[in-house]
This record gives structure tokens, C-alpha cells and sequence, in this order.
């Protein structure tokens, strides 16, 4: 049987459940992209502010923001903190990217199934 495009067909139950787990998870997935992108550029200003850094004296007292405050440091000690943020932000990079990588499977699936069944009468795609 043959669908045209005016063929209505039932959603049921579980095709509701799949188009708002697809939902969910497209949700999920551009928040992750913004996250990760928001850590790209963590990443850039925590590598600038260690070039920046370079040009000073170890012994030199900068400050260096912790939360809402800013206390001085050595400049040895601010490159050891950048150091360790670096690492935290990278890691988290990573995991984030798994999980965009995982999320992105299981809506291509969801995809997949739902498109097979309403074919042009349900539209996935993001605008």
C-alpha cells in the first residue's frame, strides 16, 4: 500500500514516546554542542592567558580570579592553577563529546524508526 501525503496514519502510544524521547534528546543535544563550544573558548582564554604569562617574571604577584574573587599569586602558582583547570576543562570537553556522539546515535535511530513509519508526515529535521 502506497502512502500519499494526505493518508493519515494513527499515532499510537509508543510513536508519542518515540517523538518525545527524539525531542528530548535533540534538546539534550544542542545544549551539549553550546556547552562543548563555550569550553572551546574556555580553552582559548585559559592558552592566551598562559602565553600572556610567559612574559613575566616567576616572582611577580598576579591576580587570578577564583569564582567571584580575584586573589594575587605567583605567576608560577597561576600556571600550575591554568594547568589544572586546562585539564578539568578538557576532560570535561571529552566526556561531552561522547555524550553528543552517543545522544546523536540514539536520534538517528528514533529518526530512522519514525521516519519509516510516517515517512513525509512527520518532519525531524532541525529548522
Amino acid at each position: 500500500m502506497k502512502f500519499t501525503s494526505t493518508d493519515n496514519i494513527e499515532v499510537d502510544r509508543q510513536d508519542q514516546q518515540k517523538i518525545n524521547t527524539f525531542s528530548r534528546l535533540n534538546m539534550q543535544y544542542h545544549e551539549l554542542i553550546r556547552l562543548n563550544q563555550a569550553r572551546k573558548d574556555e580553552l582559548t582564554r585559559l592558552s592566551d592567558g598562559k602565553d600572556e604569562m610567559e612574559l613575566m617574571d616567576d616572582d611577580e604577584k598576579i591576580p587570578f580570579k577564583f569564582g567571584d574573587s580575584f586573589i594575587r599569586v605567583s605567576v608560577d602558582k597561576a600556571r600550575t592553577l591554568i594547568d589544572e583547570q586546562v585539564a578539568n576543562v578538557k576532560k570535561q570537553f571529552e566526556e561531552d563529546t561522547k555524550k553528543i556522539e552517543e545522544t546523536h546515535k540514539q536520534m538517528n535511530n528514533l529518526k530512522a524508526k519514525l521516519y519509516a513509519k510516517f515517512g513525509s508526515q512527520i518532519n525531524l529535521d532541525d529548522q
